[in-house]
């Protein structure tokens, strides 16, 4: 029923630009130069030097941000989430997404990450809050992102991300409010976290659960904190989400297989490559089946919507997108 209109939603966006943001040789260069000049333990901050200063209050959380000679305004996490919206849509990308007839569908505020912007072509989404962890998005799509960034919504980053948003996009042209999260294992401008640290920190924190601390997998309820990467932004999404205050979070597009496609927008010439296929069985499904008896403690629910989810539901609660359509 919706194949005819999620085509044309695909033929309305324009192809990704020919030439990445931060792909000058000025930009491969300083990063060359900072990973011969740096142990691999801080390899993950070659995208913030020599651009990036920050600043950091008391807690350690970044409260300043500044790039290529300009401050953006950051938004402290408390004040980032409404605490009124206990139940929220985590809208992702995966094709079957395609299936759903957006201006039928009961509900109220909605997280978007990297493409789900593209829905707006097609329908009114309410995209309240945006979630990017993936610089390379930023960097190959700089186009669906000036329409992230240009809305009133709160958009969650990572350090290096902002970075490139700064590098692609005027300041006049960024309208959103922008919170920073970071990986609890890569902060900015410090060494990886070794497994001992983690421990550490997981000792003296509730809110931090860790799952394996050689791999850096865990969960986080405090987004202030940092957060655990699983090689997928839901995985963050979530966290930051519920960290904010959602009980009840609708997943959109969970289809983790790349059975029919890897993504419902259309990806131009060059599409982003994906790890899925290597990283599903060793840290995705494994990061969610450890996660979701930890939310489920906490009086917090989690359903999947995607019909053709790669996670079984045993691992997180199924429901049929159709039983949300308005009546």
């Amino acid at each position: 029923m919706q194949t005819q209109g999620a085509e044309n939603m695909v033929d309305s966006i324009a192809s990704s630009p020919p030439t990445p943001v931060g792909g000058s040789r000025a930009d491969r260069f300083a990063r060359k130069l900072f990973r011969m000049l740096r142990s691999r333990t801080q390899r993950h901050n070659q995208h913030l030097w020599p651009f990036v200063r920050i600043w950091r209050n008391p807690a350690g959380v970044i409260c300043g941000f500044r790039a290529f000679g300009r401050t953006v305004p950051i938004t402290p996490l408390e004040q980032g989430y409404d605490p009124d919206d206990r139940e929220v849509h985590l809208i992702l990308s995966g094709p079957s997404i395609a299936e759903i007839p957006y201006d039928r569908l009961d509900m109220g505020a909605a997280m978007g990450v990297n493409g789900s912007i593209a829905l707006m072509h097609k329908f009114k989404v309410p995209f309240k809050y945006y979630c990017i962890i993936d610089q390379n998005f930023v960097r190959d799509r700089i186009d669906l992102v000036r329409e992230i960034v240009a809305c009133d919504l709160t958009l969650y980053v990572l350090p290096e991300v902002l970075r490139y948003i700064m590098q692609g996009i005027p300041q006049e042209l960024i309208r959103c409010r922008i919170c920073i999260v970071e990986l609890i294992s890569e902060r900015a401008y410090q060494r990886s976290a070794a497994p001992a640290v983690l421990k550490r920190m997981a000792a003296a924190s509730p809110d931090l659960q860790l799952l394996d601390a050689k791999q850096g997998l865990g969960y986080s309820f405090d987004a202030s904190l940092g957060v655990f990467d699983a090689d997928t932004v839901a995985y963050v999404a979530l966290q930051v989400l519920i960290s904010g205050g959602a009980r009840k979070v609708y997943l959109h597009g969970l289809d983790l297989t790349l059975q029919h496609g890897m993504r419902f927008y259309d990806e131009g010439q060059t599409p982003q490559t994906s790890r899925l296929a290597r990283n599903f069985a060793r840290l995705i499904e494994p990061s969610f089946r450890f996660a979701a008896p930890q939310w489920r403690s906490r009086g917090v629910s989690v359903i999947n919507l995607s019909p053709v989810s790669a996670l079984p539901p045993e691992v997180i609660e199924r429901q049929d997108w159709h039983t949300l359509l308005k009546e």
